[in-house]
C-alpha cells in the first residue's frame, strides 16, 4: 500500500505541475490511447460468426431455426438476405447434428424419417401419400448433393395399379433446379439428373422426366425418336474419332517440325448401318460316300398268240383243245435301280457387322515452312524461311498415312501442303503491357513511400515535440534549486519572499565554520560518486597514491585542482 501510495503522489505531483494546457494534451493522450486499447481488443475478441447451413433456407425455415437458437439461449446473426443464419464457431456442429435430428432445415423436404412415427390409425392412402413424400424428399436431396445445384424440387406422378395391363398409366416426373449464380449443367448432367429420377421410380422411364430450371427454361430433351437418339450418339461418336485422329498427326509431326507449325483436319465418312449376314461354305473336295442302296430287277416272259374261234367255247375248260394259234410274242425286262448318299463338309456363317465402320477417310496437313539461320559477312545472324523438300513432304505423308491406317483401296485421300504461317508480333504489345506494369509499379511505390514519408515525418515533427512538451518537467531539477553554497543558504534564509523555507529547514547555528561546512558537502559528494561508479574511483584513488609516491621521492605533487577535476 505504502508502494502505490507513493507512486499516486507522484503522479498526483507530475499532473499538478504541468499547465492546463499540457493537461488538455495529457487528457487527449490517454483518451486516444485507451480507445486504440479497446478497439484492438475488441478486435481480438471479435467472434466470426459462420453459416448455420450448407444452403440458403426460405423464410419459414429461417423462422424455425431462429425459434430454436433463442429457446436454447445461443448467440446468431441472420445475414441481410434473410437466407441464412450465421452462429458461433464452438455451436456450429452441434447445431448441425440437432437440427438433422429434427429434420431442420425443411427445405430439401422430408425423407424416411416420416415413418419413423406411425400411428394405428393410419390409412391406407395416408401410407402412399407419406410413401411418395419420401421418396421425392429422398431424390431431392440426392440432386441437393450434385456440384453446383442450391436447391431442388420433385414432382412424382405415380398412378395406380390397375388390373389390366392394357389400362395401366405410365409414372411421370418432374424437377426443379435451382442451380448457383454462373453455373450451368452439361447435357450429360442433365441426363443424369432425369436416370436418377427414373431408375429411382418403379416403370419410370428417364425419357418422362422434365428437368426445368428457376426460371422455368427446360433443361431436358426427352425425344422418344431413337432415330434422333441414335444420330446424337452418332455425331457424338464421329467427333471423337476425327479428333483424335487430328491431335495423333499433330503430336507426331509436332516433335519433327515443331510446336505450333502443324495443323490437322480429318474427316470420317462412317457407316452406321446393321448388316447381319448368314454364308455358308461347301466342300466338294471333301466329299465323303455316307451310304449306297443298289436294286437290279430283270423280267422274261414269252408267249404264243391265241388262236381258234372266238367266243366262250374256245376258251371254256373242258371243251375240245383249241386250235394251234399263230406264232406267240416274247418281252424281256430288265432294271437297275442305284441310290448313293454324300456327306459334303460345309461351313456356316452368321457375320454382324459392327457399326460405325469407317467408309472413308480424308486427311488434310498444313505445315509451316521451317527456319534456316544465316550468318552474314559481318557477323549477324538471321533466320529465313524455306520450304519444305518434296522428299520431306512424301516422308510425312507415308508417316501420317500410317498413322491414321489410311486404306486408299476405299478411296481414303491425303493433302499435306507446305504453308508459312503467319506470326503475330506480340512484341509492341508486350513491351505496352510491361510499360503499363513499370508505370503501375512506380506509382504504387512513390504512394507508399509518400505514405510512410508523411507518417514519418508527422511522428517526427508533431507527435514526437508533443510528447516531448507534455512530459516535461516544469520545475527545476533538484541540483539546480538546492543551494550550492553557505552564503546562498543563508540568503535564502534571510529572504523575505521565502516564507515557508526558513521553517522546512533546520536552524543553523549562528556562527559556523565555513570551512567544516564545505568539507562535508565535498566529502558527500565523493562519496556519491564513488558509489555511483566505483571503478573509475579505484582508478583515481590510484592515480593519487602513485602522486603521492612520486612527491615523497621529489616529484613535484599534482595540483589540487586536477586532482579535484579527476575526482
Amino acid at each position: 500500500m505504502d508502494f502505490f501510495s507513493r507512486v499516486a503522489g507522484q503522479i498526483k505531483d507530475f499532473v499538478g505541475g504541468l499547465s492546463t494546457s499540457r493537461k488538455l494534451g495529457l487528457m487527449a493522450i490517454g483518451a486516444a490511447i485507451i480507445g486504440v486499447t479497446i478497439a484492438m481488443f475488441m478486435w481480438a475478441t471479435h467472434t466470426a460468426y459462420q453459416p448455420l447451413t450448407y444452403g440458403a433456407m426460405n423464410a419459414e425455415d429461417t423462422a424455425n431455426v431462429m425459434r430454436l437458437l433463442r429457446e436454447k439461449k445461443i448467440p446468431f446473426q441472420v445475414d441481410t438476405t434473410g437466407k441464412q443464419v450465421m452462429v458461433p464457431p464452438e455451436y456450429l456442429h452441434d447445431l448441425r447434428l440437432e437440427l438433422a435430428m429434427q429434420g431442420m432445415p425443411q427445405t430439401s423436404g422430408a425423407g424416411y424419417e416420416l415413418f419413423d412415427k406411425q400411428s394405428f390409425g393410419t390409412t391406407s392412402f395416408l401410407n402412399k401419400l407419406n410413401q411418395k413424400r419420401a421418396l421425392e424428399g429422398e431424390l431431392m436431396r440426392s440432386i441437393n448433393s450434385i456440384k453446383g445445384v442450391k436447391r431442388s424440387r420433385v414432382h412424382l406422378a405415380i398412378p395406380d395399379k390397375s388390373a389390366f395391363v392394357e389400362d395401366q398409366k405410365k409414372p411421370t416426373a418432374s424437377v426443379i433446379l435451382d442451380l448457383d449464380a454462373g453455373v450451368l449443367l452439361t447435357e450429360r448432367q442433365i441426363q443424369g439428373v432425369g436416370v436418377l429420377v427414373g431408375r429411382a421410380v418403379e416403370a419410370l422411364d428417364p425419357s418422362d422426366v422434365v428437368i426445368v430450371d428457376s426460371f422455368g427454361k427446360t433443361l431436358s430433351k426427352n425425344s422418344r425418336n431413337s432415330a434422333i437418339e441414335m444420330t446424337s450418339d452418332q455425331a457424338e461418336y464421329k467427333r471423337k474419332l476425327e479428333e483424335e485422329s487430328q491431335h495423333r498427326i499433330e503430336d507426331m509431326l509436332s516433335k519433327v517440325i515443331g510446336a505450333g507449325k502443324v495443323v490437322a483436319r480429318v474427316t470420317a465418312d462412317l457407316d452406321f448401318s446393321s448388316v447381319t449376314e448368314s454364308q455358308t461354305i461347301l466342300d466338294q473336295d471333301g466329299a465323303a460316300l455316307k451310304s449306297s442302296q443298289k436294286i437290279a430287277e430283270n423280267m422274261d416272259m414269252s408267249r404264243t398268240t391265241p388262236g381258234g374261234a372266238p367266243g366262250a367255247a374256245s376258251n371254256t375248260p373242258g371243251e375240245p383243245a383249241p386250235q394251234a394259234g399263230g406264232p406267240g410274242t416274247k418281252n424281256n425286262t430288265s432294271k437297275t435301280n442305284e441310290v448313293m448318299n454324300y456327306d459334303i463338309p460345309k461351313i456356316v456363317r452368321q457375320t454382324t457387322k459392327p457399326t460405325g465402320q469407317i467408309k472413308k477417310l480424308s486427311v488434310a496437313v498444313v505445315i509451316d515452312s521451317k527456319q534456316v539461320k544465316t550468318t552474314d559477312k559481318e557477323g549477324v545472324t538471321s533466320s529465313k524461311a524455306e520450304a519444305w523438300s518434296q522428299e520431306r513432304v512424301k516422308e510425312f505423308e507415308s508417316i501420317v498415312a500410317s498413322a491414321v491406317a489410311l486404306d486408299r483401296t476405299r478411296g481414303d485421300t491425303i493433302e499435306i501442303k507446305n504453308m508459312e504461317f503467319v506470326k503475330e508480333d506480340f512484341e509492341d504489345a508486350e513491351k505496352i503491357l510491361d510499360a503499363a506494369t513499370m508505370r503501375d509499379y512506380i506509382k504504387n511505390l512513390i504512394l507508399y513511400g509518400i505514405i510512410a514519408l508523411v507518417v514519418g515525418l508527422f511522428f517526427f515533427f508533431v507527435v514526437r515535440p508533443y510528447i516531448r512538451w507534455v512530459t516535461e518537467n516544469t520545475t527545476d531539477s533538484v541540483d539546480t534549486f538546492l543551494p550550492q553554497t553557505l552564503e546562498e543558504l543563508e540568503k535564502i534564509q534571510k529572504s523575505s519572499s521565502m516564507t515557508d523555507v526558513e521553517a522546512a529547514m533546520p536552524d543553523l547555528p549562528d556562527r559556523l565554520d565555513p570551512e567544516k561546512v564545505e568539507g562535508e558537502m565535498i566529502r558527500e559528494k565523493i562519496v556519491t560518486l564513488i558509489d555511483g561508479n566505483p571503478q573509475k574511483a579505484s582508478l583515481v584513488l590510484k592515480e593519487w597514491l602513485v602522486a603521492g609516491k612520486n612527491t615523497m621521492a621529489g616529484a613535484p605533487a599534482p595540483k589540487e585542482g586536477a586532482a579535484e577535476e579527476s575526482a
